[in-house]
């Protein structure tokens, strides 16, 4: 099925964090010495396969936040991003699959360039962007985060060779789309899911010890229901309505709740 993504950023090493934390935009870079971690290579020599290179991306979101995440490549593409400057802008095409032991979505790279602008001139619109093809698995769940805002989430399976482990947890946050959605979809349903990814940090206090946990998620945008899995239903394909939102800005001036 259709997984893919692109995104447009730039690596990040943890001493961008003096230079960011008093950026209200830019909060997701407290603590973030203990987040980054430095592009690095591991090995995979039991199976002959070249090594992998992770690093992290700083990507501006639809929303006007900022978000870091993770990516993975190898071979001849790894060799070329691991040369990459630090604040040189690069735009990156792949597939979502999610870390091992871990609630965090990677993107695995595929392909990227590099862009011949600053940081602060990528368009918001552009540069976070996922389309997934699969099928709601979970009900649909509603809740309430700070600040009384409801979010809607639900568990979407998007197979695709050489993803181990397909289920994507999805969110909801625009409140137009929610009637939208929870009317005309349910579990079982087959859509074409367009979003952004997210990767938040949450951070733990247990016996005086404090442990940083990334969480991601698609945040949804826009859908278009295709079908549903039962075999007994067969609904028209020549009446496909595609339903589009657009993204809210994060007032940065407000108090936090």
């Amino acid at each position: 099925m259709l997984n893919k993504i692109k995104i447009i950023g730039k690596k990040i090493l943890p001493k961008e964090q003096d230079e960011k934390k008093n950026d209200g935009a830019a909060s997701v870079f407290q603590e973030a010495e203990k987040e980054i971690d430095k592009p690095h290579f591991k090995s995979e020599r039991e199976n002959n396969r070249e090594p992998w290179l992770y690093f992290s991306l700083l990507v501006p979101t639809p929303s006007g936040s900022l978000t870091i995440l993770r990516c993975i490549t190898q071979g001849e593409m790894a060799e070329k991003i691991d040369k990459v400057q630090e604040e040189e802008v690069i735009e990156v095409h792949g597939y979502l699959r999610n870390e091992k032991d871990s609630r965090q979505i990677m993107v695995r790279v595929v392909d990227f360039n590099k862009l011949d602008l600053n940081f602060a001139e990528i368009n918001v619109k552009e540069s976070n962007q996922v389309r997934l093809i699969g099928k709601i698995i979970t009900d649909l769940h509603s809740s309430e985060e700070k600040q009384n805002s409801e979010i809607f989430s639900f568990k979407l399976a998007s197979p695709r060779e050489g993803v181990k482990s397909p289920l994507f947890f999805c969110r909801i946050n625009e409140k137009e789309l929610i009637p939208e959605f929870s009317e005309k979809l349910k579990k079982g349903d087959v859509i074409l899911l367009e979003g952004y990814l997210q990767t938040q940090k949450i951070l733990e206090e247990r016996e005086s010890e404090k442990k940083i946990t990334r969480i991601s998620s698609v945040i949804c945008y826009g859908f278009t229901f295709l079908d549903n899995d039962s075999a007994s239903i067969f609904n028209p394909l020549g009446n496909l309505v595609r339903v589009v939102k657009e993204v809210s800005k994060i007032d940065f001036s407000k108090p936090k709740g």
